[in-house]
């Protein structure tokens, strides 16, 4: 993944794992060359204990070739000059490759990977202090507004100060390697040299390295020359970016203070900054883009702790959203099986929203009332879009498989592998409403398998009510399959039939049977109390998948 300023800036959960990712190769390195270090070190030590054995050596054959016969003494004196000279050379050696490779390397070592470690440290305390921040500003209650102040500025203070550290450390990462690489050739380049000349190995090996040598000099110099080049480009651009990121955490903090806070001397001091950004892009908050993104405290209710917060980074994507973070990975919402509301009850804190999903509750916190207004707009849009795909009438035809299928969209008559499946699910093996067997019909809006007896009262209630098709003639989309799945006959009628005291019988007679799912389903008679008024209000904002989250609800209560 290459990274960017804008990423850096954003500090995505994709670019903290990336940026790990470098850190961890950088650290690799440094260990690496640290290797390298001390095996030089160890191999110098030998070298020097060859040395000191060489000596002994030569000290041994001159005591040799002095009790020696003239002859031989000559022949002997000319091996000891020989010998003497070698291991002068050896000690040259040494020094050199100590020179060339050790010390520089150690050099490195202790400087340039030190400044990285400090850039890093700074970033990290920086990310720490900010995520500090955050949590004490999404702490606060809605009606402290002096505290809000405070943690928003505290807040600013901490985007300000991540944004410049953690965009320098990118600058920083985006070079060393490449310092690494130039230095690592340079100096092996003069190792590969010194090692040529002290076993001199022919005129014309050496004259090719040195040739090569003159070459690669050249392309060193022009490589560090570059390497300067990009720097300044990337400082640059740099400089642009994070004014841009300031600018818009500065309109943020703008918008704050005057639609929430109502601080207008703070705003008017605020928007004198904006004036201190110079050839920055212009970035006009008027209107709610097409595709939000950032991050989002997010509450999901606990029966034993209550509301459990955490950060996410959050987008809208192909009628889903996106939830990610370290901690708890990539969370998916399918949006066209959902419902959002503004505000939220028993929850203290300020610009809170309230997402209605088929398994549970959630209470989303934006970081002012227009990024809320923002978001609920795009996931209103979202939802409206999602259901609007799988609103026109079916256009059938057939496939190669002679299977009826919808050529507008995605719809087939169930497999019988699938209605084996519903059937096998909690309840679904007899009808929701009575006790006939293996139900051929189903209630999409409200999850349930149903018998055509039982079908037939359900089309009198109405579409509002009950949106009854067939299992083995209507062709169903994906997501009322998925809708039939999540709910089923035992979780709708721990809802609906939650305060019945009978069991359901075979009714005697139509009439029987109409008027016990009329009061079941449109007058609530067998409802308790707090399912029902869920139930009125999801009726009356215009959508009922709101009862998908109430079984899953009490289970979790009940466990």
């Amino acid at each position: 993944m290459v990274l960017s300023f804008e990423d850096s800036l954003e500090s995505s959960p994709q670019y903290r794992t990336a940026l790990k990712l470098i850190e961890r190769d950088l650290e690799d390195t440094e260990n690496q060359l640290k290797t390298l270090h001390n095996l030089l070190l160890t191999r110098e030590e030998q070298f020097k204990a060859l040395q000191e054995t060489n000596a002994l050596i030569n000290r041994q054959l001159e005591l040799f070739m002095a009790k020696s016969a003239e002859p031989l003494r000559g022949s002997l004196k000319v091996y000891t000059n020989a010998l003497q000279h070698w291991h002068e050379s050896n000690d040259r050696h040494i020094e050199q490759i100590h020179m060339v490779l050790l010390e520089p390397l150690a050099d490195f070592i202790q400087t340039d990977f030190k400044k990285m470690e400090l850039r890093k440290q700074q970033y990290h305390i920086a990310l720490t202090e900010q995520q500090k921040c955050c949590e004490e500003y999404a702490a606060c209650k809605a009606d402290d507004l002096p505290r809000l102040h405070i943690t928003a500025s505290s807040l600013y203070d901490a985007n300000y100060n991540l944004n410049r550290l953690s965009a320098r450390y990118l600058l920083n990462l985006k070079t060393f390697f490449k310092r690494k690489d130039i230095f690592l050739t340079s100096q092996l380049s003069e190792l590969i040299t010194t090692y040529l000349s002290h076993h001199q190995l022919g005129s014309n090996i050496a004259t090719e390295v040195e040739s090569q040598r003159d070459k690669l000099t050249k392309i060193l110099i022009e490589e560090k020359k570059c390497v300067d080049d990009q720097y300044s480009g990337l400082r640059e651009e740099l400089r642009k970016c994070v004014a841009r990121h300031e600018r818009l955490q500065t309109m943020k903090l703008l918008n704050l203070q005057l639609y929430d806070l109502n601080l207008s001397d703070e705003a008017t001091k605020t928007a004198q900054k904006l004036n201190e950004f110079t050839n920055v892009e212009e970035i006009s908050p008027a209107s709610p883009p097409k595709q939000l993104k950032g991050y989002l405290w997010v509450g999901e209710k606990s029966p034993l702790i209550g509301y459990s917060w955490i950060r996410m980074w959050c987008f809208i994507q192909d009628s889903y959203l996106v939830m990610q973070s370290t901690e708890k990975g990539e969370q998916k919402v399918r949006l066209s099986l959902s419902q959002v509301k503004s505000g939220c009850v028993n929850v203290a804190r300020a610009f809170c929203f309230t997402l209605f999903t088929p398994s549970k509750t959630l209470i989303i916190q934006a970081e002012s009332s227009q990024e809320r207004e923002s978001w609920m707009m795009l996931i209103h849009k979202s939802i409206a879009n999602a259901i609007s795909k799988h609103s026109e009438p079916p256009l059938k035809s057939r496939n190669n498989d002679n299977k009826v299928v919808n050529s507008n969209r995605s719809e087939v008559i169930l497999p019988l592998s699938v209605l084996k499946e519903l059937h096998e699910l909690p309840g679904n093996a007899i009808c929701a409403d009575c006790d006939k067997k293996k139900p051929t019909w189903a209630s999409l809006n409200l999850g349930v398998l149903i018998c055509i007896e039982c079908s037939g009262v359900h089309r009198g209630l109405g579409v509002h009510f009950s949106q009854v098709r067939s299992l083995t003639l209507d062709a169903l989309t994906d997501e009322q399959v998925d809708m039939l799945k999540t709910v089923g006959n035992t979780a709708a009628n721990m809802v609906y039939e939650s305060e019945m005291t009978v069991q359901k019988k075979s009714f005697k007679s139509h009439e029987e049977r109409k008027k016990f799912i009329k009061e079941k389903y449109t007058e609530l008679t067998y409802t308790s109390e707090d399912y029902k008024n869920i139930l009125i209000e999801s009726r009356s904002s215009g959508t009922q998948r709101t009862i998908m989250a109430l079984p899953q609800q009490k289970k979790k209560t009940e466990a």
